[in-house]
């Protein structure tokens, strides 16, 4: 029997400690519609007032992150009159997935002094306070909605225009033909990285699309621009695209459109091609040249070096024997008469100093 009052206890606190704690203020909760499409933008707002004014209260309020839906805060207002404070958050919510979905929230209330309050402001700038809070989790209910499905298919929720501009339709094999793409409007902003061009023989590049975002009349406003190249060796075409667009506002289902759009391309002659990859014969034909000079190269570098050794060596003998011949002859006439006998062109350097020390002195 104990153990069973101890647990009706602990159930009694767990079911009734978030009202307690929720009893120091209020709070309401409300959104435009509860039964929106996918990706469909809907208006949440919320608001906070303090109803026990004996203590200092704060918010601390957010949406919880998920991958069912998607939010923006587009308004906030907090006034922290201390013992009468009210706070209002008004949200762009997106859900992502249909059927049922909780909208989860995190709450922080904080609780403090005034005494603490006028010590974290008596700080000077180079001296800041940290104000000292009582913090506490609140659960609040989770926000329910039944998001409806789109059309099959659907890519883009809302109401959106698109336009193309193209450079020109006539160009040189592998020359880039440049093409933008502008997809601006009200609703859930386009979310594919690259934009779905379809068609054979021809190369796509692209940029990171370039977008802005404002708020407008409850609803996102964006302007997304894809910036777009083609390359291609012979006449191509592009196949038209049709990018399904739906309408919550209207229930009606749309196409952004771009037509074919046909490629003349004029081909290059082989010796005019600057990128060779598309011609692997010739790039092949380059590498042999380049080996040849490669080991022409390496030979007269190896050559050099060996033949470089060699005059080294020859220089060391030849100093060694002119210092013995030295010591042999008494006199620069002996050593001179000596040298010249020998015929060598080794000796040409001694035997022309030999001379300018004997007869250049005497005359």
């Amino acid at each position: 029997m104990k153990t069973n009052h101890g647990n009706l206890i602990a159930i009694f606190f767990l079911i009734f400690i978030p009202f307690l704690q929720a009893e120091d203020f209020k709070y309401n909760l409300s959104v435009d519609n509860k039964q929106p499409f996918v990706k469909e933008g809907i208006v949440l707002k919320v608001d906070f007032s303090q109803t026990n004014h004996d203590i200092v209260l704060m918010f601390d309020f957010d949406i919880l992150k998920s991958d069912s839906y998607d939010f923006k805060r587009v308004h906030a207002r907090e006034d922290d009159t201390h013992h009468d404070t009210k706070a209002s958050y008004t949200y762009l919510l997106y859900p992502l997935k249909d059927g049922d979905l909780d909208i989860k929230f995190k709450l922080t209330k904080k609780v403090t002094t005034d005494a603490s309050v006028a010590y974290s402001f008596s700080g000077d700038r180079d001296n800041v306070k940290g104000l000292v809070t009582t913090d506490t989790k609140i659960n609040l209910e989770p926000l329910k909605l039944y998001v409806k499905k789109l059309p099959s298919k659907t890519i883009l929720v809302g109401d959106f225009k698109l336009n193309y501009n193209i450079k020109k339709k006539q160009a040189l094999a592998y020359e880039p033909i440049n093409m933008k793409v502008i997809i601006k409007g009200k609703g859930y902003p386009p979310k594919f990285e690259q934009f779905p061009l379809v068609g054979d023989d021809f190369k796509l590049f692209s940029d990171k699309p370039l977008s802005t975002i404002g708020i407008v009349d409850n609803d996102i406003n964006s302007k997304t621009t894809y910036s777009l190249a083609l390359s291609a060796t012979k006449s191509f075409t592009l196949n038209k695209v049709l990018i399904k667009a739906f309408n919550p506002k209207t229930k009606n289902t749309y196409f952004l459109k771009i037509p074919k759009q046909d490629f003349e391309i004029k081909q290059l002659q082989r010796k005019e091609l600057v990128d060779k990859v598309d011609n692997p014969k010739e790039e092949q034909s380059y590498l042999k040249p380049f080996l040849y000079f490669l080991v022409v190269f390496l030979a007269g570098f190896i050559s050099g070096y060996f033949f470089k050794l060699k005059r080294e060596k020859l220089t060391d003998e030849t100093k060694k024997d002119i210092k013995v011949k030295k010591h042999n002859c008494r006199t620069k006439e002996a050593l001179h008469k000596m040298l010249l006998s020998n015929n060598d062109k080794k000796y040409e350097k001694v035997i022309k100093e030999c001379e300018k020390s004997l007869y250049i002195k005497k005359k």
